[in-house]
């Protein structure tokens, strides 16, 4: 059964210098179960700068997707120890993305809970840094 959802967004990026770019953002959305994965939907805004898209993360396990559709359509496969590449849709055309994931840790139930991801990304086969997302989810009833 879909649920309303508070959700809670944290990245973390670095690269050559010590200190990291955070960007944190709370939503609302939907959260769910559908046979065996767990799903979080939220619309974009104009303060992430991916407006009239809407994002999807689906955990199953120890891999999590997250996938925007709309106007800046995107997917990111994130799988321990696992290089995935894909297409990212920006205002000033496609960019060839490799994520090769570190880390990861999913530990999500009816009510919610936590996904951490650990990963390196090349954007155009040149490497960009070492990222992480952390995502909070609560059912709100």
């Amino acid at each position: 059964m879909k649920t309303d959802a508070l959700i809670s967004i944290k990245g973390l990026q670095q690269v050559d210098d010590p200190e990291a770019d955070e960007i944190s953002l709370t939503t609302e959305g939907r959260y769910y179960e559908k046979n065996g994965s767990y799903y979080m939907v939220y619309d974009e805004s104009e303060v992430t700068g991916f407006a009239d898209t809407r994002t999807t993360v689906k955990a199953r396990g120890d891999t999590v997707s997250v996938t925007r559709s709309g106007k800046y359509p995107s997917m990111m496969f994130f799988e321990r120890g696992q290089r995935h590449m894909s297409l990212y849709q920006t205002d000033y055309g496609s960019l060839t993305i490799s994520i090769h994931t570190r880390d990861i840790s999913v530990d999500l139930g009816d009510e919610g809970g936590t996904i951490a991801v650990h990963y390196d990304i090349e954007v155009q086969h040149a490497y960009m840094g070492t990222n992480s997302l952390q995502i909070e989810v609560r059912a709100v009833h």
